[in-house]
């Protein structure tokens, strides 16, 4: 049973309509009487809805204290459970404390130390052989990771203890002592390797983050030449047009003054002089980048291509070549001119 809003045209008197749902005793109205007035009416319904109302509220009220102490109910037995369930886990703990120290009482009863006497000699590096000792509990548990040794470490051979002893196959064999990381210098040699392969990451990342910026300058530069060289075409033709008008007034016998020639053709040269000191500048710095971005294989071109020494060499040789040809030739030629010469002497 809901709540019914004023508003509702149930709550008025023309339509009004009663609550299936609500079956507590309440006016009966009867519209169909001619000498009932309106007022008598409207009365009658506000009765019935305050009855209504009122039955309405109390079902509430009742509900929400039995929801409460259902809530109430659901939280005490939750605190009872994990009361409970901390009672046990003390007593688990304490029972597991006792088989503790009584593992530890038999280890320290049993754990005295054997060494054999053809097992006592010293290696060569003042170690014994083996020693042969009875590994205690807590030892045991510490070592259930399997922890490698120092010379694993060292040579990369498998560590694999012998059972009894604390030397293992490997250093046993090379007369060794056999020594073990603990936990500690374990997490701290992973973390170096860790960092070492998150640095190296790092700087294979920026050095192709380097080599992309580099690339973009390379484009800029590529875009700076088609500028200068746009530029300069048009420098050229101002240059160009200024000696035509000069060489022009010169043929009409109009006298030019010689500064103003001299500027005109000077103006000219700078232009080119400007445009190659600016061309061999940007294409320098291209090759530059070039050969520092060859190795990302990123397909720039190379602006002044080098000469290879084989090929200067063989230039070169190729030029002495023909020199020594060239000698050679005049010398037969001076040689025929003599024996001409010696044939008209005996001929006279």
């Amino acid at each position: 049973m809901g709540e019914t809003p004023s508003a509702d045209p149930r709550r008025t008197v023309r339509g009004f309509a009663p609550d299936k749902k609500f079956d507590a005793p309440a006016p009966m109205l009867a519209f169909n009487d001619p000498y009932e007035d309106d007022e008598d009416r409207l009365n009658k319904v506000k009765k019935y809805w305050r009855t209504r109302d009122k039955e309405r509220m109390l079902r509430e009220a009742h509900y929400k204290e039995l929801l409460d102490a259902e809530v109430k109910a659901t939280e005490q037995r939750k605190a009872d459970e994990n009361a409970q369930a901390l009672e046990k886990a003390k007593e688990e703990a304490a029972v597991w404390e006792r088989e503790k120290e009584k593992e530890k009482e038999t280890a320290a009863r049993n754990g005295e130390k054997t060494v054999e006497p053809e097992d006592n000699e010293a290696g060569p590096s003042g170690v014994t052989r083996s020693q042969t000792e009875v590994w205690s509990g807590s030892e045991g548990e510490e070592d259930e990771e399997k922890p490698q040794c120092v010379y694993y470490m060292k040579k990369k051979i498998t560590c694999e203890p012998q059972a009894g002893k604390k030397v293992c196959v490997a250093c046993a064999q090379r007369k060794m002592k056999c020594e073990f990381f603990n936990k500690s210098t374990w997490a701290v040699l992973d973390g170096t390797k860790q960092v070492v392969e998150a640095m190296r990451e790092l700087a294979g990342l920026e050095r192709r983050r380097d080599a992309s910026q580099l690339e973009m300058i390379w484009h800029d530069h590529q875009h700076y030449i088609m500028e200068i060289e746009a530029l300069a075409a048009a420098d050229s033709l101002a240059a160009d047009a200024r000696v035509l008008q000069l060489l022009e007034l010169k043929s009409k016998g109009i006298e030019v003054p010689e500064d103003l020639e001299k500027r005109i053709r000077a103006e000219r040269d700078l232009v080119q002089t400007t445009y190659k000191e600016q061309l061999n500048d940007l294409t320098g710095r291209m090759d530059n980048i070039q050969k520092c971005t060859a190795w990302t294989k990123n397909g720039l071109l190379r602006q002044n291509p080098e000469v290879p020494p084989a090929a200067m060499q063989g230039t070169k040789r190729k030029g002495d070549n023909e020199g020594d040809r060239m000698e050679g030739s005049k010398k037969k030629k001076k040689k025929k001119v003599a024996e001409a010469e010696d044939e008209e002497s005996t001929m006279r």
